[in-house]
C-alpha cells in the first residue's frame, strides 16, 4: 500500500516550512557557536560585586586550558590574548548611582571594570539646587541648577549624556634613599563610547575613549544607551615606588561630580611675612553695590571657598594636584568652613571687597608656615558651594591650578590689613616683635588718621559747593581731592616692606645705619660707608655727584616717616616705593591753593615713588590693593585705550557721515 501524504492547506504549508526552516537555522548556529555563552554568563555579579550562582572565576583559564588540549588554540591567538586580558581584569562592578562616588583600591598592573546601568541612565534627573549667588564674575543673579524639567525636554529617546569624572585620593609612596624627582604614574580612565562595549581597558580595541589622569584628574562625556561600560587603569609602577591607589569614580546624567580648573588659579597672593601669607581671589562678581547679587555674595556666612596649601618640598601633593579628593587627603594646610576663625585649620577666611573694583572677594590669611620657603596654594570649593557628598550634583568638589607663593626670610616686616581708617592696606609692613600686630595697626591707623584731619581742616577752606564758573575745577572736586589725598597718605606713611636681603633692583633700601633687632647689631661699617648715589642726574655745584654714603643719604639711612624709625625701631629693611601716579592724582585732584606738588626727575623721584609695570604682573611699586597676578596698570589703560579708539571712531563716523 503506497503511503499518500496528507493534503495541507496553504496555511498549513507555510506553516510547516517555516517550522523546518526556523529548526535548520537552529541546528546551523549551534554547530557554529563555542561554549562561550555559556561562561560568559558567569560573569554576572550582585550588588556586592560577587559572582552569581557560585561560578567558577576560573572560566577563562579553563576554557583556554580545553582549547589547548584539544589542539584548537596554541596560547599566541588573538583570543587566547583576550581571554588572558580578562583574566587580568576585575569584574565588572556596579556604579553605585547617579552623583554616587565609587572607591576602590586598585594595585600596579591591573584593570577594574565599572557598569553603568540602563536603569541609572534612564533615572531622574536632579531637581534645582541653590548654588552660588551668580556664575562667577558676572552680574546676573544665576539660576539654580540641574533643572529636571528642562533635561526632560532636552532628552531624545534612548539616548543620554552621562558625564564620568575620577580623582585620585592615594597613591603610591616613594620609599627609596634617593630624593624623590618625579610624581607616581598616573591611572588611565576607559570610558566606551558605543554600545554593548563590555570589553575595556588597555587592549581591548577601538570602541573607547581612553584619558590618562592629569594630576590626579580626569572626565569624559558621551552620549550612552542601555548598559555602559567603563575602566580604570592602574600602570606598572617604577623603582623607587611601592604601595597602591585609591581612586573615586562617579557617573552622573546631570553634571559632572568632580571638577577641576587647570588653567586659572582664581587665587592672587596679596603678601607674606614670614610665617603668613594673605591670599584673595578674583572678583566674584561684577554686580554693583547696590544690586542684590552684591549684597548676597557679602552676606555668605561661612565664606564659599575654602583652600589647600602645602610646602613644595610636601612630595605627597606631586600627581594629584587638580584632584581634591587627593589634595584633601594629601594637604598640610587646609581651610574649613567649620572653622573660619583659622583657630585649629590656621586659616582665616573672610569675604571683603577691598582691591580692584570694590568687588566681593574671599580672603584667606594663612599661618603657621616656615620662613624662607615656597609653597602651592589651591583654591577650592567643597560640593556645589551649598551641599557636598554623594547624591550631590557637583558634590566631589573642584580644585582651581596651584598658586606658588614664597615667605620671606626676616622678621621685620609683618603681613598687616583691617585697619579703621587706612582700610585699603593689606600687605608687610616694617615691624619690630616688641610691637603685636594689634598694637602696630593702632599706631599706624592714628598717625595717618590725624594727618588726615589736618589737611581736612585745610580742604574745608576751599569753596566747593560754588558755581561752575568758581569751582578750582570743572573736572575735579573736592570729595575727588579728599579720596586721591587719603590714598596717597595711606601709601606713603605705610610703606610696604620687603626683605633687606631681597635683591630686586626696584626695591629702596631703609633704616640701613639702624642696628638689627634681632641681634641689636649694626652693618658691616666697610659696607656703609660704599658711595652711594640716590638720584644718578642730581646737579651739584662742582658738576659731579655728592659724595653720599650708604650710611649718610637720607633715602637709605631713614624710613618714610619719623614714626617709623622713632617709634617701630625695625633696623634695615627694604621697601617697594609708592607708585608715582598717587602723587600725579593727588596734584591733579586738588586745588592749587594747597600748594601740593611731586618731586621731579633727579631731584628726588626716584628715590620716592616708583613705576607701575607695563607688561608684568609683578608689584613693583605700591598702590592700596595691590596683589600679584594683576597688572593694575593694564587694568587702568585698557579702558582708557578703548575708550579713545570708540571716541576716534565716532568722529571718524561723524566725519564721513
Amino acid at each position: 500500500m503506497q503511503f499518500q501524504c496528507p493534503k495541507l492547506t496553504p496555511l498549513q504549508s507555510r506553516f510547516l516550512a517555516s517550522s523546518v526552516a526556523l529548526f535548520l537555522l537552529g541546528l546551523v548556529y549551534w554547530s557554529l557557536s563555542s561554549p562561550h555563552f555559556a561562561y560568559a554568563g558567569e560573569l554576572e555579579v550582585d550588588g556586592n560585586g560577587q559572582s552569581r550562582g557560585g561560578k567558577d572565576h576560573n572560566w577563562h583559564r579553563i576554557e583556554q586550558q580545553r582549547l589547548e588540549d584539544d589542539g584548537v588554540d596554541d596560547g599566541n591567538s588573538p583570543e587566547s590574548r583576550r581571554m588572558q586580558r580578562r583574566a587580568d581584569t576585575v569584574a565588572a562592578q556596579p556604579i553605585g548611582g547617579n552623583n554616587v562616588p565609587n572607591t576602590l583600591n586598585i594595585e600596579a598592573g591591573t584593570t577594574a571594570t565599572w557598569v553603568y546601568a540602563e536603569e541609572l541612565l534612564n533615572g531622574e534627573y536632579a531637581n534645582k539646587t541653590a548654588g552660588l549667588p551668580s556664575e562667577i564674575g558676572q552680574r546676573s543673579v544665576a539660576e539654580p541648577l540641574y533643572h529636571a524639567e528642562l533635561r526632560k525636554r532636552q532628552d531624545s529617546g534612548a539616548t543620554r549624556q552621562i558625564y564620568v569624572s575620577i580623582n585620585t585620593c592615594l597613591q603610591p609612596t616613594w620609599n627609596a634613599t634617593g630624593v624623590q624627582t618625579a610624581a607616581p604614574p598616573q591611572l588611565t580612565l576607559y570610558v566606551a563610547n558605543q554600545t554593548n562595549k563590555e570589553e575595556i581597558g588597555p587592549g581591548t580595541g577601538a570602541g573607547q575613549i581612553a584619558r590618562v589622569l592629569d594630576e590626579g584628574f580626569a572626565n569624559v562625556t558621551v552620549n550612552a544607551t542601555g548598559d555602559w561600560y567603563l575602566a580604570v587603569h592602574a600602570p606598572n609602577l617604577p623603582d623607587g615606588f611601592t604601595g597602591i591607589w585609591n581612586y573615586e569614580l562617579a557617573v552622573s546624567i546631570d553634571d559632572y561630580y568632580h571638577a577641576a580648573d587647570t588653567t586659572n588659579p582664581f587665587l592672587h597672593l596679596v603678601d607674606t611675612d614670614i610665617d603668613s601669607a594673605l591670599l584673595v581671589t578674583g572678583n566674584l562678581t561684577q554686580a554693583d553695590p547696590s544690586s542684590s547679587v552684591f549684597e548676597a555674595w557679602m552676606g555668605l556666612s561661612p565664606p564659599p571657598f575654602i583652600m589647600f596649601a602645602a610646602n613644595q618640598n610636601h612630595t605627597t601633593t606631586r600627581g594629584i594636584r587638580n584632584s581634591y579628593c587627593g589634595w584633601s587627603q594629601a594637604k598640610q594646610i587646609a581651610a574649613s568652613q567649620d572653622d573660619v576663625a583659622g583657630a585649629g585649620s590656621g586659616v582665616q577666611m573672610g569675604m571683603i571687597t577691598r582691591g580692584l573694583g570694590n568687588k566681593p572677594k574671599e580672603q584667606f590669611f594663612v599661618t603657621y608656615l616656615n620662613g624662607s620657603s615656597t609653597y602651592y596654594g589651591v583654591l577650592a570649593l567643597a560640593g556645589n558651594s551649598t551641599a557636598s557628598g554623594s547624591g550631590v550634583v557637583g558634590g566631589g568638589g573642584k580644585v582651581w591650578q596651584a598658586l606658588n607663593f614664597t615667605t620671606k626670610a626676616q622678621q621685620n616686616c609683618a603681613l598687616m590689613f583691617n585697619l579703621t581708617f587706612c582700610d585699603e592696606v593689606a600687605y608687610a609692613v616694617p615691624y619690630n616683635p616688641t610691637y603685636n600686630i594689634t598694637g602696630l595697626r593702632s599706631l599706624f591707623d592714628n598717625y595717618t588718621s590725624t594727618y588726615y584731619q589736618n589737611f581736612n581742616y585745610s580742604l574745608q577752606q576751599i569753596p566747593c559747593n560754588t558755581t561752575d564758573d568758581a569751582k578750582y575745577s570743572i573736572a575735579k572736586g573736592c570729595d575727588d581731592c579728599a579720596a586721591a589725598y587719603k590714598q596717597w597718605l595711606c601709601a606713603t606713611s605705610i610703606p610696604r616692606c620687603e626683605d633687606f636681603t631681597n635683591p630686586a633692583f626696584w626695591l629702596q633700601p631703609r633704616a640701613m645705619g639702624q642696628p638689627s633687632f634681632t641681634n641689636n647689631s649694626q652693618m658691616d661699617m666697610t659696607y656703609l660707608t660704599q658711595q652711594y648715589l640716590p638720584m644718578q642726574d642730581a646737579p651739584t655745584l662742582d658738576g659731579s655727584p655728592k659724595d653720599q654714603t650708604w650710611l649718610t643719604a637720607l633715602a637709605s639711612n631713614s624710613s618714610r616717616n619719623t614714626l617709623i624709625d622713632t617709634e617701630i625701631q625695625p633696623g634695615p629693611y627694604k621697601e617697594v616705593l609708592p607708585c608715582e601716579d598717587l602723587c600725579y592724582s593727588l596734584i591733579s585732584s586738588c586745588p592749587s591753593a594747597l600748594g601740593l606738588g611731586c618731586p621731579m626727575k633727579g631731584r628726588g623721584l626716584e628715590s620716592s615713588y616708583g613705576h607701575r609695570p607695563k607688561f608684568n604682573d609683578t608689584i613693583m611699586c605700591s598702590y592700596l590693593g595691590a596683589v600679584y597676578g594683576i597688572n593694575h596698570a593694564k587694568q587702568l589703560v585698557a579702558p582708557v585705550f578703548k575708550a579713545l579708539v570708540f571716541a576716534s571712531l565716532a568722529a571718524l563716523a561723524l566725519g564721513f557721515a
